[in-house]
């Protein structure tokens, strides 16, 4: 059925592509805190990346939100001293 040399063909290209993976698994990865061994450093990039995503977030609603406060706002003062005028005059 098979023969030696079929045999220690595959046998020979079997290590070839486990030398070729043990090669990817260490250089095949970024070098970043997300993919760490240490548990810290990986815990402290996420943290890194959550704060960073949520400041960006938090400055365009702001943004947004004082555009919208200040068209309400200029309304609003001038339903208020509609209101008020019969008084202050």
């Amino acid at each position: 059925m098979y023969t030696d040399q079929d045999i220690a063909n595959l046998v020979a290209r079997v290590q070839q592509l486990e030398i070729q993976l043990a090669t990817k698994q260490t250089t095949g990865l970024p070098n970043t805190g997300l993919v760490s061994k240490n548990f810290l450093t990986r815990a402290f990039a996420v943290w890194g990346h959550y704060f960073v995503s949520s400041l960006l977030i938090g400055i365009a609603l702001s943004c947004v939100s004082l555009i919208i406060g200040l068209i309400l706002g200029r309304g609003a003062l001038e339903w208020i001293m509609q209101l008020l005028r019969p008084y202050i005059n």
